[in-house]
């Protein structure tokens, strides 16, 4: 007698689909890298047998993702060219995620402090002192911002990012500028809700100096338990609060 194995559908994939997942497989081997153009589409169109709309889909769905950018113009700079930057493309899927409940802000901040203990403890044992300058330079423009919350965020993201920069983790950069991407709406909400920003934002620069403090002296443990309070402390007390 035989056993009965389950049967499953046949997916029908759509030619734009098949002409996707080439490209995406010549990125994941090698072939294809960071800076590279792609084939024309009429070599596309040639080399794959499809249509070229078959070839425009694939290449629209790339671009939508961040993974190549299409380069307008005529001569060697015009066609599409792999981007190597992951960034935009991550933080839209989490925002995405969000929008849709499937990632609960509260699992973002927790996945955020991990990162962020990791990036300041390594931090703490590769800094130059250059690096701790262009940190302190960050919380002088932080202190300085004139414009509004909205520039004082932005320098807050660079500021949190360099740590992860110093760290040496590459894909941990890309992964906090996403997470931080992924909640700006929540932050620029947040900040409109302060009777005066400007004090919750010195509060917020006290804590960057005794984080940059902890690294610059190589107190990895201090530094990563000091990142940790701050962003815990910050969502807990005026985002999460507010839930």
């Amino acid at each position: 007698m035989t056993s009965e194995a389950a049967w499953e559908p046949v997916r029908r994939v759509r030619t734009h689909e098949q002409v996707l997942a080439q490209i995406e497989q010549k990125i994941l081997d090698g072939t294809l890298r960071a800076g590279e153009k792609l084939p024309s589409e009429r070599e596309l169109v040639t080399a794959l047998g499809v249509s070229r709309t078959s070839v425009r889909e694939a290449l629209r769905a790339l671009e939508a993702m961040g993974i190549i950018e299409a380069r307008t113009g005529s001569g060697q700079n015009a066609g599409a060219v792999v981007t190597g930057k992951s960034t935009p493309a991550l933080t839209n899927l989490l925002r995405l995620h969000l929008a849709l409940a499937r990632i609960s802000l509260a699992d973002l901040v927790e996945t955020r402090v991990q990162l962020e203990r990791n990036a300041a403890r390594a931090a703490a044992s590769a800094h130059t002192a250059d690096d701790v300058r262009r940190m302190k330079d960050l919380l002088t423009a932080m202190r300085n911002a004139e414009s509004g919350y909205q520039e004082f965020n932005a320098l807050d993201t660079e500021f949190h990012v360099s740590i992860a920069r110093i760290s040496g983790n590459a894909l941990s950069v890309d992964l906090m500028q996403a997470l931080r991407g992924a909640v700006e709406s929540e932050m620029a909400a947040t900040f409109t809700r302060f009777a005066d920003w400007r004090t919750v934002a010195s509060t917020l620069i006290d804590e960057h100096e005794a984080i940059v403090e902890a690294i610059d002296k190589g107190e990895g443990e201090r530094a990563a338990d000091l990142v940790a309070d701050h962003i815990t402390s910050f969502y807990q007390d005026r985002i999460l609060g507010k839930e």
